[in-house]
């Protein structure tokens, strides 16, 4: 019969369907990479642990002692020396109990800010287009609630398995050492609660691994309006977005619902078992004190075991549940943490040192998805120091060739090579600190003017920093700010206006003073006065480096030292400006379209 038992409650830790089924292995990876680490602050709230629920149990032993020494054999004096142990026992209960939290803490936050470093590491060596993709609401999670969820499997989960594994194994052996007999009346009780608590931690399990989905949407969609709460006011879409989230909203709702569910029924099952023995015992037990089989302060003893076994007992049903929510949690994270860039540095990768700098674009192919081509067979080689002014209808491949110049992406097809060698044999890092990039869209981080010009040369001094300003045309708006260049320009430079954005980025250009300098758009967002001063200036920026220019407005682009008219992925056109206004083809349309708007 037992042993049919003991098969059933396997099978029912066993018979996980795939999508509720775990990685209990990840148990001992979370513990070698995350815990491991602090392993002396763990083991000091261990033995804190061990010792605070030893004394809870020295304790019960006190109370059999002072029922039949005190109140059977009438021995007053002894109870003053008992009253004296159980002060002394809580006393050292209090201390050791404070002593774990403090030890609990240190290791828990020790450990959660070096999970979230790495995570953090991780994720800024992520290619873009897995970054973009994933979306970041979820790449967001990891950091906050992967990463929170595993730590609480390191520190609490532990903590509370060793508190409530040891305080339920001293209650157990207080109550086999004062009465086994009524132990062993006691013992259907095993099974009765392991059977319905396994059904219900499968439950569970498959509502956890449902939760991080969602709240990965909930997170996105959050992120997606903070940043887009302009455009969303501009549409007058604040409604339609808010339906959007409460849909959202209401998936978290329901599976938490049923979360709690099937994790409110635990407690009062629980409870009407331990209800059940405790009354098992009551009747037993006074059949035993009866007869002689066992002494009142046996039986007392046994009731307190058995009533302080209901604490820990729960706890460790709960902590069932915390292990598989942090172990899902793990899952997720280390299959995050072992995913691999695409584009890493070769073994062999050498540092790109070079002043003078030419570019090549060799049969270059590229496609974001598949079947979709945005570049096809870019033939194109710019010698150091020259201007590349790519122009052409939006659409048309134009910043893909700086995607791939920056080795965001790779081409499926041909090579792009900086002074005849591949980039791929560059390493990353002295790559991309030999180019500087202005764009359209400009990105300024949350912190000081100052901080954002020096973000390409976080060494650079003051008078470098203004320097770079002044050329980029900044310098006067910037002393009309309270506190000039330690004026904080908010999030995403939102206390900036565009024009002003984009000057700040020519700056960071400018004292970055790389070799290779790419241009898109640079200039859009300024005024006609503006530009004319900032042309100037990238003028004398462009000078002796190889440069690439994105251009609509095509008068700022005339002295380019080439042109490529880029349609449809291909460069359908190529020369100077005076050589293409005399081919009369596709640059000729652009610059007579140009010049009718400019016109009208």
């Amino acid at each position: 019969m037992f042993k049919k038992i003991s098969k059933k409650i396997k099978s029912l830790f066993k018979k996980d369907k795939e999508n509720a089924g775990i990685k209990w292995s990840l148990y001992g990876r979370v513990w070698r990479e995350i815990g491991k680490p602090h392993w002396k602050w763990l083991l000091a709230g261990v033995i804190c642990t061990i010792l605070a629920a030893s004394a809870e149990g020295f304790t019960i032993t006190l109370v059999q002692k002072i029922v039949d020494k005190t109140f059977f054999e009438k021995n007053m004096e002894s109870i003053y020396f008992f009253a004296v142990q159980i002060i002394g026992a809580f006393g050292v209960k209090g201390v050791f109990s404070y002593a774990k939290s403090l030890t609990m803490a240190k290791a828990g936050l020790m450990a959660h800010a070096g999970l979230q470093k790495r995570i953090y590491n991780h994720i800024v060596k992520m290619n873009i287009s897995k970054f973009y993709g994933d979306g970041i609401g979820k790449n967001l999670n990891y950091f906050t609630v992967q990463a929170n969820a595993v730590k609480i499997l390191v520190t609490d989960t532990i903590i509370n398995v060793v508190q409530n594994t040891a305080t339920l194994i001293i209650t157990l052996s207080l109550m086999i050492w004062y009465a086994p007999q009524m132990c062993a009346v006691l013992i259907f009780l095993v099974p009765a609660i392991m059977i319905p608590m396994a059904l219900i931690m499968r439950k569970k399990r498959k509502l956890s691994r449902k939760s991080f989905g969602i709240a990965n949407n909930v997170s996105q969609h959050l992120n997606q309006t903070l940043h887009g709460i302009k455009t969303i006011q501009a549409f007058a879409t604040e409604e339609t977005e808010t339906k959007k989230f409460e849909r959202v909203l209401n998936d978290s709702v329901v599976n938490s619902y049923k979360n709690t569910q099937a994790g409110s029924i635990q407690s009062p099952l629980l409870e009407q078992m331990i209800s059940i023995g405790l009354a098992l015992a009551l009747v037993v037990g006074g059949h035993f004190i009866v007869s002689g089989v066992i002494s009142t302060g046996d039986f007392v003893a046994f009731l307190l075991a058995l009533t302080a076994a209901y604490k820990p007992a729960k706890g460790i049903t709960g902590t069932g549940n915390t292990v598989q929510h942090g172990l899902l949690a793990a899952e997720v994270l280390f299959d995050f943490l072992d995913s691999k860039p695409d584009i890493f540095d070769a073994p062999n990768a050498k540092e790109l040192t070079s002043d003078n700098m030419s570019v090549e674009f060799s049969n270059v192919s590229f496609e974001y998805n598949s079947g979709e081509p945005v570049l096809k067979n870019i033939n194109l080689n710019v010698p150091a120091g020259k201007v590349c002014a790519l122009v052409g209808p939006s659409g048309g491949g134009k910043t893909t060739l700086f995607n791939l110049l920056e080795r965001f992406y790779e081409p499926q097809k041909g090579k792009v090579l900086i002074n005849g060698i591949d980039i791929k044999k560059y390493t990353l890092n002295s790559l991309r600190r030999n180019i500087a990039e202005v764009s359209q869209d400009v990105f300024l981080f949350n912190g000081t003017i100052a901080d954002n010009i020096k973000y390409g040369a976080p060494n650079a001094t003051r008078e470098q920093i203004e320097a770079a300003a002044r050329a980029a045309n900044a310098h006067d708006f910037i002393m009309g700010f309270p506190k000039k260049y330690n004026n904080n320009v908010g999030e995403r430079g939102s206390l900036l206006s565009g024009g002003q954005k984009q000057r700040i980025a020519i700056a960071r250009a400018i004292l970055k003073n790389s070799p290779i300098l790419l241009l898109d758009e640079a200039t859009s967002a300024l005024d006609s006065e503006s530009e004319k001063l900032i042309q100037s200036a990238l003028t004398d920026l462009m000078r002796g480096r190889t440069t690439f220019v994105i251009a609509h407005r095509l008068s700022t682009i005339t002295d380019a030292d080439m042109i490529c008219v880029i349609k449809d992925g291909s460069i359908v056109e190529s020369g100077t400006n005076k050589e293409l206004i005399e081919l009369d083809g596709e640059y000729k349309k652009l610059l007579d379209i140009q010049f009718k708007k400019d016109k009208k």
